[in-house]
């Protein structure tokens, strides 16, 4: 093959390259949310690679919780998870500035 022809082929290999980045990116992630005992909340909201359709939810421990825009989490729910499980619980801050339980999520690897 000549040398031309190999540098067609490189944005195809870029692409592959970046989607197979983001996808062990997010496997990572996954897997250390799952395997976490987590009793903390929610620090930031950060936008991620999929262009608003979802967001990446940091926690103090500095765990990162990816969902869709539908289910929108906000900065200063408390999250409660055992480890090695998938489901959390999400508790929000009420106007007297107690936290009630919100809603129950299961994110599967």
């Amino acid at each position: 093959m000549k040398l031309k022809n190999i540098w067609k082929l490189f944005p195809i290999f870029l692409i592959i390259g970046i989607i197979i980045f983001f996808e062990r990116k997010g496997n990572i992630e996954r897997k250390e949310f799952y395997k976490s005992d987590i009793n903390s909340y929610i620090f930031k909201k950060k936008n991620n690679w999929s262009g608003g359709r979802s967001y990446n939810y940091v926690t103090a421990k500095n765990i990162i919780i990816t969902l869709m825009n539908s289910d929108t989490l906000k900065v200063g729910d408390s999250i409660s998870k055992e480890s090695n499980t998938g489901n959390f619980n999400i508790y929000r801050k009420n106007q007297l500035g107690k936290y009630n339980f919100y809603k129950n999520y299961n994110i599967e690897l």
